[in-house]
């Protein structure tokens, strides 16, 4: 494709975003934000209308395999008259689901039901009406004999708390429906709401949720009007239905697209340097010209800062005495849970402590124009995958020695036979011959971490599990090795080793460049 063709149709979808997001009922974008949409579009972060195609196609897939699997095929869905629970609706109907659509007002804008009605005609699917004022009014007065600002004030906490009674009272009425049919129900929220937090806790999120990964500014109405979603429906002003204050974008205190832009360009921000300060942001951003954007930036970080506990509810506390969650994981994965379906744990991947290390030791190996080699036995590649999972790994990374048995540090890393022998493989001089193996082996490397231990869950060769030994080697220093005895589980053994492994990277790294 040639530039001048290229160019052209990323200005088309430029203008196509802009259209289908509202944006331009809000009015022009500021210029921070509308340089920020045309660099985003060019790398491909607002996904092209084929690329978004084939999402919408494999999102219908996974719904068919999660039917198949599971042998569920009924779905309970409010039908707000908002776009999200029309293009849910529509992507259930695609995979076969039988989807029962219910519209629930409770003193409700009339056109917003009126949308609902007509979204479940335009897809073909069943519509169930069902007035919850009554119920609402019968809470409302219940609670307000507890406080009666709850019923008096117009202010935003009260607002709130009747905005998130309504919320629940659907979604008591939907898990009621889902029961009745042997279904489940949907949840209808996207990405951009999950990240602003611009939903209620029980009471917005289902039990499967195929549009929460979608941008609100522009995949999430693409798909709509493929999936012949009514175009009142997709073009209609986002509003929560729940009576807290005007629309989505008035509350959040930006527009989807503002929203989304500033989430891509945060997140390239924080990969570029994982050790950027909150303080720092606007001046990282390149916003200092453009106030407005200061200002949503804030708003941003103000309101991911409150909501940060909605997207890990219910926060769990792990038992000072005991690993429980792991042989639950370990039974659920095993005997009960549907092949192929994914806990949330396994889909988030390694946990948040493990990826700011990974992320800090990338930056201090660009910092020091260093290379990456990990040389792996207890852990089969932890430390590798856990460092590839960080935005700019490709320039520090080198590659992974995954030597589990004897034989593979013999041939792959030169560990003499006799030192194995004498010492068995769970010894810090093996560990050192290790990370200077994999130094040997990768002439582009400049430091190498080794591990080697017993994970457990018994003793091995007369060490106890959980001891361990790490190793780091830095080209032209003397190699540090490190013997520990990390207490718990085979998988929490594993965790902190893979943690430990990572500080001592940085630990090297740092004292080497002083």
């Amino acid at each position: 494709m040639s530039g001048q063709v290229a160019a052209a149709r990323q200005e088309t979808l430029v203008e196509e975003i802009l259209d289908l997001s509202r944006q331009r009922q809000a009015g022009p974008l500021s210029p921070w934000f509308a340089a920020r949409l045309e660099e985003q579009v060019e790398k491909g972060l607002f996904l092209s209308p084929e690329d978004l195609e084939a999402t919408g196609a494999r999102l219908v897939e996974e719904l068919v395999e999660y039917r198949t699997r599971t042998q569920v095929s009924t779905a309970v869905i409010g039908m707000s008259g908002g776009v999200d629970s029309a293009l849910t609706a529509a992507l259930f109907k695609a995979a076969g689901w039988h989807v029962m659509g219910h519209t629930l007002p409770i003193e409700q804008d009339p056109t917003e039901t009126d949308r609902g009605i007509e979204a479940c005609a335009a897809l073909g699917i069943e519509h169930r009406p069902l007035d919850l004022s009554g119920a609402y009014e019968a809470a409302l007065a219940q609670l307000g004999e507890l406080d009666p600002d709850l019923l008096s004030s117009d202010e935003t906490p009260a607002r709130t708390r009747r905005g998130n009674l309504r919320a629940r009272l659907r979604m008591m009425t939907l898990y009621d429906q889902a029961h009745r049919l042997g279904g489940l129900v949907a949840g209808t929220d996207n990405f951009s709401e999950l990240t602003a937090g611009f939903w209620t806790l029980h009471g917005d999120v289902g039990d499967l949720a195929p549009v929460q990964s979608l941008l609100k500014s522009w995949e999430v109405p693409w798909l709509a009007r493929a999936y012949r979603v009514p175009e009142a429906t997709w073009r209609a002003m986002p509003t929560d239905g729940l009576g807290i204050g005007g629309g989505d974008e008035a509350q959040i205190g930006a527009t989807y697209l503002e929203w989304d832009i500033l989430q891509f360009a945060l997140a390239e921000a924080l990969g570029d340097d994982p050790g950027l300060a909150t303080r720092h942001l606007a001046f990282a951003l390149r916003m200092d010209a453009d106030r407005h954007a200061q200002e949503v930036l804030g708003t941003l970080i103000a309101r991911m800062r409150a909501t940060w506990h909605k997207r890990l509810n219910p926060i769990r506390l792990n038992h000072p005495k005991a690993d429980r969650y792991e042989p639950l994981e370990r039974m659920e994965a095993r005997l009960f849970r549907p092949q192929g379906v994914k806990s949330d744990e396994a889909l988030m991947g390694f946990p948040t402590e493990m990826q700011d290390l990974a992320a800090h030791l990338v930056w201090a190996l660009k910092a020091a124009d260093c290379r990456l080699v990990t040389a792996e036995s207890c852990t089969a590649g932890l430390i590798a995958a856990c460092v590839s999972g960080v935005p700019g790994r490709s320039g520090v990374l080198e590659g992974s020695f995954v030597a589990y048995r004897p034989t593979m540090k013999f041939a792959a890393l030169g560990v003499p036979e006799a030192l194995i022998a004498e010492e068995t493989v769970y010894d810090p001089k093996v560990a050192r011959r290790m990370a200077e193996g994999a130094l040997a082996s990768a002439p582009e490397a400049d430091l190498a971490l080794a591990v080697t231990g017993v994970a457990g869950p018994g003793e091995d060769e007369g060490h106890p599990p959980g001891y361990v030994c790490v190793a780091a080697a830095l080209r032209g220093q003397e190699t540090r090795v490190s013997e520990h005895y990390f207490p718990g589980s085979p998988r929490q053994v594993l965790a902190a080793t893979l943690r430990r492994a990572l500080q001592e990277g940085l630990t090297v790294l740092q004292e080497a460049h002083r």
